[in-house]
């Protein structure tokens, strides 16, 4: 295992600790609020606890630009055993080129784009554990439907307090609603009245869409 620290500093009772630095945007500054620290943050210096022998690390973020905060992290015995155990299934499955899991990140989604750029146009019959799938599929469409609402409802809300002004301020949340102004090129006019210009200038490119629909 590997590690590359920002530096060393001194603890008065654990003697050489880590030091980390972090920039952040001042957007994110809930997730460092009351002591916490961003979960990504928390796995590299626990990695790097691992990898030194270290007992601690102190790390600090700038938030913002001009809020500065930090925070010592003790060294998790357990947490690190189950990170190490973890690292080697992964190294394991590099070196013997087995991609992982599949899941819902977005690495999961374009190691599939990458692996399956192109569609065949011919149809197939899905194993019987694809049914399972297509009902997680709909559960999870029903929910973000019903939480799409929810969230246009409590956007409405805030707009309509808002009203005439660019933005408020309520607690240590900052709510903006701006007027944006941007140039676009008509590509339809383009079209119509520089058809061999526009051809000229375009390229093709494709993509695969995804559906899930009744057979009936």
């Amino acid at each position: 295992m590997l590690a590359n620290l920002d530096g060393i500093c001194e603890h008065p009772e654990h003697g050489e600790v880590i030091f980390e630095a972090k920039t952040s945007s001042f957007y994110r500054s809930g997730e460092w609020e009351g002591g916490k620290i961003p979960d990504e943050y928390i796995l590299q210096i626990q990695h790097y606890m691992a990898v030194t022998g270290f007992k601690g690390a102190y790390i600090a973020v700038l938030l913002g630009g001009n809020n500065f905060k930090w925070q010592f992290v003790e060294r998790d015995e357990e947490f690190i055993q189950i990170l190490i155990q973890l690292e080697s299934e992964f190294w394991e499955r590099v070196q013997s080129n087995i991609p992982p899991e599949l899941d819902g990140s977005d690495a999961s989604a374009k190691f599939l784009n990458q692996h399956f750029p192109d569609s065949v146009p011919t149809k197939i019959e899905l194993p019987k554990e694809a049914t399972n799938v297509i009902v997680q599929y709909d559960l999870a469409c029903e929910k973000i439907d019903e939480l799409t609402v929810q969230k246009q409802e409590a956007e409405n809300l805030l707009k309509q307090m808002l009203g005439e002004y660019e933005s408020g301020r309520v607690g240590d949340r900052y709510i903006t609603w701006k007027t944006v102004y941007q140039e676009r090129l008509d590509s339809k006019a383009i079209k119509t009245d520089h058809p061999t210009l526009c051809k000229k200038y375009s390229n093709t490119s494709s993509h695969r869409r995804f559906s899930v629909k009744s057979a009936s």
